[in-house]
């Protein structure tokens, strides 16, 4: 065998190097017509979902789904509902976020295909107990418009992305206010309206699920701390041991919602207040098993009062609402977690 000149020995090796590189290049071109075959973009630029701005107005249906289940939104009449929720009404604020994100969500970077890592960026698939939230909107024929997994915010700015059975994640760059409570029904229907004033609970009646009622009252708002006037026979363990139940009615985030029709559950206990102002609320408590379940209405004590009252009973009536099992500790304490017999 003849000895390779070190010029035929650099060629070889060249030939080598070039037919490596052609192998790499067929393998990255699989990998990415692999992809394209599973409605991956191979590219990573652009809208997120194309022409949405086009097809908002078509959108009819959004169903939203985690790991915890999944919650559907219908419009109606030109106004969205919760439909597994009795037709509650949903946030024009909350579509007008959704709107905005789809709207402006674009292609960042290609990120990972390793699917352990999914979840890393909450991108986990929720179908199978992963952490991403998957929104999918279709429109009155039933044709898709909109289906994605959204993961984890990436600063103000971004935010991970992939599509349903995608090998692939990606972030994205946009607005993304409301992106991070997207599995939250409660957010959707705004959930959280019960406000008012602490400081201006005059009175309050409990009606603990054991024990007796009690109620507690203050002659005006300057005076600090709530006296007990029923029922005779105990005083407070401490001056303040009455504020905490007094005022726990004053703001709430219920954590569900359904028609009072609905309630399977017997009633077991009662809260209610009245503001200096005349404004008077009642709560009356059903348990269905663990879950404490509330109806609630109010009164106008004072002409003032009215159209708050009014305010509030439109978005009550008919309605049971979830409460914490924490707020409604507050709400039903028991007497002689607060005060003691006269001896």
């Amino acid at each position: 065998m003849s000895r390779q000149t070190p010029h035929k020995r650099r060629g070889l090796q060249a030939l080598i190097s070039l037919g490596a590189a052609l192998a790499l290049l067929a393998l990255g071109a699989t990998a990415v017509w692999r992809d394209a075959r599973l409605g991956q973009a191979p590219e990573v630029s652009g809208p997120v979902v194309p022409d949405w701005s086009g097809q908002a107005a078509n959108a009819s249906r959004i169903r939203i789904e985690t790991a915890d289940g999944a919650f559907v939104m219908e419009e109606r009449d030109g106004r969205w509902v919760m439909a597994n929720r009795g037709d509650y009404p949903v946030r024009a604020e909350r579509i007008a976020e959704l709107d905005t994100l789809l709207q402006g969500l674009k292609f960042a970077e290609a990120m990972t295909r390793d699917a352990d890592k999914f979840d890393r960026l909450g991108l986990g698939d929720p179908e199978t107990g992963g952490d991403g939230v998957r929104v999918t909107i279709s429109n009155a024929e039933d044709e898709v418009l909109a289906d994605l997994i959204i993961g984890r915010l990436r600063g103000e700015r971004g935010l991970y992305v992939r599509r349903p059975g995608g090998v692939r994640a990606y972030a994205a760059s946009g607005p993304v206010a409301g992106a991070d409570t997207l599995g939250d029904a409660g957010r959707w229907m705004g959930l959280d309206f019960w406000t008012h004033d602490a400081s201006a609970i005059a009175r309050a009646e409990i009606q603990p699920e054991f024990g007796p009622s009690w109620r507690v009252m203050r002659a005006g708002e300057a005076q600090r701390y709530y006296e007990l006037r029923e029922p005779s026979g105990w005083r407070l363990v401490t001056a303040g041991a009455a504020n905490g139940v007094a005022t726990a009615g004053a703001q709430l985030r219920f954590r569900d919602v359904k028609p009072d029709q609905e309630l399977v559950g017997a009633y077991v206990a009662r809260h209610a207040a009245v503001t200096f102002s005349g404004l008077a609320y009642e709560m009356l408590f059903f348990a269905e098993g663990d879950e404490r379940w509330a109806t609630i209405e109010l009164a106008a004590l004072a002409d003032d009062a009215a159209p708050r009252a009014e305010h509030f009973n439109d978005q009550v009536e008919g309605w049971a609402f979830l409460v914490s099992e924490d707020a409604y500790e507050r709400l039903t304490r028991a007497l002689d977690q607060v005060a003691e017999p006269v001896r």
